[in-house]
């Protein structure tokens, strides 16, 4: 598709449009006003917001102001946005964030994530404490375990809108399974188990839910039928499996993350290729019904990343 001159800024270079529109509802610098507007607690001048942007990303500090007032000009349209004067402050226009705005920034997982970053966690836990209850069922009652190559807290819920209770003895029915190169990173609340793609030591039908995060996009690809088939050993008939991957898209917080994740100590891939295996929603779906079976699988999308649900048969 033939590239056109665009007023989003520095997104040129990464993104065709089709792919862009079909990921995205707004860009990684609108989200980036959309976050800062929301932790502000007064309108922001729009020549300050111009000003903290060219100073905080270098990639953009040469774009003239027009490219700046064209994304406010579209967030406006959006009502993602509203701008007003201020008694005494001569014809200056100050930007606000509205409702409708931060609910983009709520539903939008690429802003989650990068709050991460930012020590902003207790928003992310809120957001995927509701994707959690909505999709899986609460997790209170119920056994369960969670599959990660790494700590996982900062991509499952701590609690079950904080109704799991921590009692010690509940330690032997929450489950973390490490994977094998992982170091042995201390879970609050779970019990942490060592185990293989074709090998976790949990008894069959043990578990009512079983979330995998960020572990097909870690491991091999030739583990991914022994990995999916544990998974779907671990669950009992009626059971469901979630797995949190991430989304085939490019951008600059994907490198990031990249760069991030593989600086880790305790993260430590150990395949041909380091980093992670991107997939598409379809692509997923396909892997996982090849051992739970056609029609069994959900797919939520989350922006950057996918969630498929698999449920096992009766």
């Amino acid at each position: 598709m033939q590239k056109e001159e665009s007023s989003d800024i520095g997104l040129e270079e990464d993104f065709l449009e089709d792919r862009f529109n079909a990921v995205f509802s707004v860009n990684w610098i609108e989200l980036e006003i959309l976050k800062i507007l929301s932790k502000s607690f007064e309108p922001v001048y729009k020549g300050e917001l111009i000003n903290y942007l060219r100073s905080k990303y270098t990639s953009i500090e040469e774009k003239p102001e027009s490219s700046f007032y064209a994304i406010f000009d579209k967030l406006g349209k959006a009502e993602f946005i509203k701008t007003s004067p201020i008694p005494g402050k001569g014809y200056k226009t100050f930007l606000e964030i509205t409702s409708k705005g931060q609910e983009e920034l709520n539903n939008a997982l690429y802003w989650a994530i990068s709050s991460i970053f930012e020590g902003m966690t207790e928003e992310l836990m809120e957001r995927l404490n509701q994707i959690c209850i909505t999709n899986m069922g609460c997790l209170n009652e119920m056994e369960f375990g969670i599959v990660s190559p790494n700590n996982p807290e900062f991509l499952v819920p701590r609690m079950c809108n904080l109704c799991v209770s921590a009692r010690e003895d509940d330690l032997p029915h929450r489950f973390n399974m490490l994977m094998p190169y992982s170091e042995d990173t201390y879970v609050p609340l779970y019990q942490n188990l060592k185990a293989t793609p074709s090998s976790i030591p949990l008894k069959t039908d043990l578990l009512d839910r079983l979330m995998s995060i960020l572990t097909l996009g870690i491991i091999d690809e030739k583990d991914y039928s022994n990995f999916l088939s544990e998974a779907k050993r671990l669950v009992n008939p009626g059971g469901k499996v979630a797995f949190v991957e991430i989304i085939v898209f490019e951008s600059y917080l994907f490198d990031a993350l990249q760069k991030l994740t593989n600086g880790f100590h305790s993260f430590i891939p150990k395949k041909a290729q380091k980093g992670f295996i991107q997939f598409t929603p379809e692509k997923l779906k396909s892997v996982i019904e090849s051992v739970f079976g056609e029609g069994s699988v959900q797919l939520i999308d989350l922006r950057e990343f996918v969630l498929a649900i698999a449920t096992k048969k009766e």
